[in-house]
């Protein structure tokens, strides 16, 4: 009796675990709109992301068509070069294109600030120090990865919302009465 108990039990892990695959296969942006809206916001605000002991990073980076500035708690792995991040979404995260289009961006990890350039996205299967099976299931899930060069870092924090400025994007000029414009990549 008690093999057949564990035996069903196992089954219907097994089973929820296949349905919320399928369901997240169909519906990736499920649940999205309060994790960036109510909790995303809220990690930050109260410091649970980017500070003291928090495997929570902060990353900072700015819409490609708005410019906003944008604080996202994600989870970053150091490696040899600079992070590694876990993309759910993969080519339809906003953050990641955020990141890619502009080349570089910023992150808040255990009070230090790391500036980080050269994003890719990469295949699970690309990534060798993860475990084969976590390979395995994330590419059946559509999830990549975003590698990071680290170009430097500093101790602190990033600056608070009201201090910053956004970036010039590459279609703004700015003009020199000394110069012909020059634009800026």
């Amino acid at each position: 009796m008690r093999k057949f108990t564990v035996l069903t039990t196992v089954g219907v892990a097994a089973a929820m675990v296949a349905a919320l695959a399928v369901y997240w296969r169909r519906f990736p942006r499920a649940g999205l709109r309060w994790t960036n809206d109510v909790l995303n916001p809220w990690l930050v605000e109260h410091g649970w992301s980017g500070s003291g002991g928090s495997e929570i990073g902060t990353l900072e980076h700015f819409g490609r068509r708005t410019g906003t500035r944008h604080l996202t708690p994600i989870h970053a792995v150091r490696t040899y070069e600079g992070f590694r991040i876990v993309v759910p979404l993969a080519e339809r995260s906003e953050w990641a294109l955020n990141v890619l289009a502009a080349g570089r961006c910023r992150l808040q990890l255990h009070d230090t600030v790391h500036d980080l350039d050269h994003p890719v996205l990469v295949q699970p299967v690309d990534v060798r120090d993860l475990p084969a099976t976590v390979r395995w299931a994330e590419a059946r899930l559509g999830f990549k990865y975003l590698r990071l060069h680290r170009s430097a870092e500093h101790p602190g924090a990033l600056e608070p919302a009201e201090a910053v400025v956004a970036p010039p994007t590459s279609e703004e000029v700015v003009a020199r009465p000394d110069r012909e414009p020059v634009g800026i990549a």
